[in-house]
């Protein structure tokens, strides 16, 4: 059971991850399983990177206001080619590797919310979800508090994102910025997940959302991949 945290990527996310061994290769089964865990947890940092690390050097948005516009794409809710963009976080250069220091700003458009959603954002502070006092007024679940205290969730910029599910396909309500009254963007999201920014995400806004919330995180594949190549590179010795 790994979470990207423990890695030093933004993101609380825990997942099991099951190593198959061929029966061919049975006597040797318990060493490829060490030289698997081994290598992994070599490279789990104590400090992670937090959600501003993340997405702090993108450019700021306002929640879209006109229902039922997905591909409506202006300088205030954002583009799916929003021209080049150069990063700038440690975190980013990771996320990039290779890639040139200005790259394409893609996919990074905000969902739709009502009026009284957009108060309930503005008036949160990072931290704070559905039970907080200055949203009680307002709240439509508020009644039903014991189901839906985590209905409302803003970010905190300086700690390490909750875990980037495909519920974003159906609002942003659990994942509000940490400091502008909008949800996360899809290219927000993206990042948290580790996939490099030149990734374009095809299909309507709220697909991609579901692709980024179901997927792996590419950094974490990434570590396990290099356990799986040294577990074949021993393989290949017998």
């Amino acid at each position: 059971v790994l979470s990207p945290k423990e890695f030093g990527f933004p993101q609380s996310r825990k997942r099991a991850f099951l190593l198959g061994i061929r029966k061919t290769h049975s006597e040797i089964a318990e060493e490829l399983y060490e030289i698997f865990k081994n290598t992994v947890e070599s490279y789990k940092k104590e400090i992670p990177y937090t959600l501003w690390d993340a997405i702090g050097d993108l450019p700021p948005l306002s929640a879209k206001t006109l229902k039922n516009a997905s591909y409506v794409e202006n300088s205030f809710w954002g583009y799916t080619f929003g021209g080049m963009h150069q990063p700038t976080t440690e975190y980013v250069e990771l996320v990039n590797r290779e890639l040139p220091k200005r790259v394409p700003l893609l996919n990074h458009k905000s969902k739709y919310n009502n009026e009284r959603d957009i108060q309930i954002y503005e008036l949160l502070k990072p931290g704070e979800k559905s039970d907080a006092e200055s949203i009680q007024e307002i709240n439509p679940y508020k009644s039903r508090a014991d189901i839906f205290k985590d209905k409302f969730d803003k970010l905190v910029a300086d700690e390490p994102c909750k875990t980037i599910t495909a519920h974003m396909y159906y609002d942003c309500n659990m994942y509000i910025h940490p400091t502008q009254a909008r949800g996360l963007t899809p290219r927000e999201a993206a990042r948290v997940q580790g996939f490099p920014d030149d990734y374009l995400f095809l299909g309507s806004p709220n697909e991609w959302y579901r692709q980024i919330g179901n997927a792996v995180s590419p950094l974490m594949a990434r570590v396990l991949a290099i356990g799986l190549k040294n577990v074949l590179e021993r393989i290949d010795t017998e």
